[in-house]
């Protein structure tokens, strides 16, 4: 019986091993290490409570036909976490993975899931790893926990080790910056030169009321109180800088608006 519990356990162990190496195998195929899904993968790797290493899966509907924003904006945040962990290079058996609703429509409706982007762990059931509750749970997606940044931090904290998010260089940040660096020079200048001892010039208060048209047209206040994501991004890695719907925008659209209107705004000035 000890001889035959041994085999087992070493069998168990074997099993494991292979899963996970399958679906490193499946990442790899994915440029940025989230293995693609099909539900019998699914059934096979993720699901099971005796395996030996964690799974962070995202429940979605990528395809065009769902129009759903929210779930490539979630996509795009857990692939910048899974490309940090991948630099990483860490010791700990974490995987990251993708199940579409066209590849398990038949467990999302078992499941009765009616709302998606869904986010949920599969810790390890045993090893080093291994959590006390091995049973599935779901991370809610706040307006915090959406953005790559904030995903990351979360599941440091579930997991108890640190994970980054490989966020790209947000250079219109930098360039928007640039702009209210000079824009605050010009108002400066036009306030030196129009300021008297009581009264401010009319240049100064044109400048001041111009941008404060600008914010308020732009929909910055929109983003302030929604927080959508920076940008977009389609199935195939595709950048989307403006939202395809009326009900929703990103982030660079407010930039990318409020400059344009800046730069009419100066020309009609110089003019």
């Amino acid at each position: 019986m000890r001889v035959w519990a041994v085999l087992t356990t070493a069998l168990a162990a074997v099993c494991a091993g292979q899963s996970f190496s399958s679906l490193q195998q499946l990442g790899k195929a994915d440029r940025d290490g989230v293995a693609q899904l099909e539900l019998e993968q699914f059934m096979a790797h993720v699901v099971p409570e005796t395996k030996d290493y964690a799974v962070v899966v995202q429940l979605t509907a990528l395809s065009p036909q769902y129009k759903c924003d929210t779930c490539h904006a979630i996509d795009k945040s857990l692939r910048a976490v899974s490309r940090g962990w991948r630099r990483q290079r860490a010791s700990r058996r974490i995987a990251f993975a993708t199940l579409d609703v066209d590849n398990g429509e038949e467990l999302f409706r078992k499941m009765g899931i009616d709302k998606i982007p869904r986010l949920m762990i599969f810790p390890a059931g045993r090893g080093d790893e291994a959590m006390a509750d091995a049973s599935p749970r779901e991370m809610k997606l706040g307006a915090k926990n959406s953005h790559p940044a904030g995903m990351a931090s979360r599941l440091s904290e579930l997991f108890g080790t640190e994970i980054q998010a490989d966020e790209p260089i947000d250079y219109m940040r930098y360039i928007i910056g640039v702009v209210g660096v000079l824009a605050a020079a010009f108002v400066a200048r036009m306030a030196w030169r129009r300021v008297s001892s009581s009264v401010v010039g009319r240049n100064v208060w044109a400048v001041v009321s111009i941008t404060f048209v600008l914010v308020m047209t732009s929909g910055l206040m929109w983003n302030r109180i929604n927080a959508p994501p920076f940008m977009g991004q389609t199935r195939t890695g595709d950048v989307v800088l403006f939202a395809p719907t009326n009900s929703q925008q990103y982030g660079v659209e407010t930039q990318i608006v409020a400059t344009a209107y800046a730069v009419c705004a100066l020309c009609v000035v110089l003019l």
